[in-house]
């Protein structure tokens, strides 16, 4: 039996480590406590550090058969080089299913990490494929001397990355013909291959 502090009104709270009472009230307090915090951690692993926001637009004529991309400028990315700042650009993906169909991309800004780009791309997807097709957009920082520098990805499409990713494009589908805005947060390389079979098809 445990030993009973002075001044206790309920013994089961006022039990000395030796208590059984004592003991599982407190493992279990440990053990609600780690459930509380792991949440935060595991579900949120791209708040760790902010990779900065890209803003996109897109729009699909389905007479013509054509996907139209708009990225129009990003906001507060990674900085890749901390003397100079970043050169920013956005890599676009087209990947049907699992194959990588086209690859385009925008020019490179020097020195921000806020650029405004307002550059439009155009994909041949006919209709009857639209529903398997994912767009993937890269943002690296421009490097002259080794590779570029990975900063931050999203996809959007058939394997979206996220639930706002997959929400601009259900918008996209339900609005032929009209232009859909939204922001986006960019995740990580590690994190969108997890979620997303396409971000494996790409570089």
């Amino acid at each position: 039996m445990g030993t009973l502090y002075k001044g206790c009104s309920r013994a089961e709270h006022c039990q000395g480590e030796t208590g059984s009472t004592g003991s599982a009230v407190d493992y279990r307090y440990r053990r609600n406590k780690r459930k509380r915090q792991l949440p935060d951690h595991f579900l949120s692993p791209q708040n760790e550090v902010e990779l900065g926001e890209l803003l996109l637009s897109l729009n699909y004529l389905p007479s013509a058969g054509r996907l139209n991309v708009d990225v129009i400028r990003a906001k507060q990315l990674l900085q890749t080089d901390v003397s100079q700042g970043s050169d920013p650009f956005v890599k676009i993906q087209l990947v049907h299913g699992l194959k990588l169909v086209k690859t385009k991309k925008t020019s490179f800004l020097r020195g921000t990490i806020d650029p405004f780009y307002n550059e439009s791309f155009s994909f041949k997807v006919p209709q009857e494929e639209l529903e398997n097709a994912s767009l993937v957009f890269t943002v690296f920082g421009h490097n002259m001397k080794s590779s570029n520098d990975f900063i931050g990805r999203i996809v959007i499409g058939q394997y979206s990355s996220g639930p706002s990713e997959s929400n601009h494009w259900r918008r996209m589908l339900n609005t032929h013909r009209t232009a859909v805005e939204q922001w986006h947060s960019l995740r990580s390389r590690a994190e969108c291959d997890r979620v997303s079979p396409a971000s494996l098809e790409v570089t």
